[in-house]
């Protein structure tokens, strides 16, 4: 392979992992938001557990 290729697929595949570790960091600061806010509402934190929100992007 040529050198530019493989600076390519190397600039390719650390982009892709830098975009699934912020697409992990954004899903958890929205599940610890909605874990606030039904902290006034639910003081019990097995009961919110048990409640489960589940977190659905649009597809």
């Amino acid at each position: 392979m040529d050198t530019y290729s493989l600076i390519a697929l190397g600039s390719l595949v650390l982009s892709l992992l830098t975009l699934g570790l912020l697409f992990q960091l954004f899903r958890n600061l929205i599940r610890k938001q909605i874990d606030d806010q039904m902290k006034d509402m639910i003081p019990i934190k097995a009961i919110r557990e048990r409640i489960g929100i589940k977190i659905k992007l649009r597809k």
